[in-house]
């Protein structure tokens, strides 16, 4: 077994995807001696965004804090996901997410590791 402090984890900036206003944590990775997922921690600034991508990994999203809305390729408002919503995003799907909210929007996302 294995405990980390999340506080003592290092916040990234993410930048992939025009992304903005955001940062990840890496909690549990390869690393940590994880063989099949990685579990990272988002945290999304008001007027921040994930920008619109794609990739071969499913996601599994668990919503903390906050709200922010999940958009899709067409730029088109899938969805409006708030505090204890589970998300579901399947391969090669494109996203976006944007906080157009005032407070921080944090979400716990899990993404195998493909082999």
């Amino acid at each position: 077994m294995l405990l980390k402090k999340s506080k003592k984890i290092e916040k990234e900036i993410v930048t992939k995807a025009n992304s903005i206003k955001t940062t990840i944590q890496w909690l549990i990775t390869k690393e940590d001696g994880s063989i099949n997922f990685a579990t990272r921690r988002f945290e999304i600034q008001p007027e921040g965004e994930v920008g619109l991508h794609n990739h071969p990994e499913e996601h599994h999203i668990y919503i903390l804090e906050g709200e922010a809305e999940f958009i899709n390729m067409e730029g088109e408002i899938v969805f409006r996901a708030v505090k204890d919503d589970a998300i579901f995003i399947p391969s090669n799907e494109y996203h976006r997410i944007k906080n157009n909210s005032k407070e921080v929007f944090v979400f716990l996302c899990i993404i195998p590791y493909l082999k």
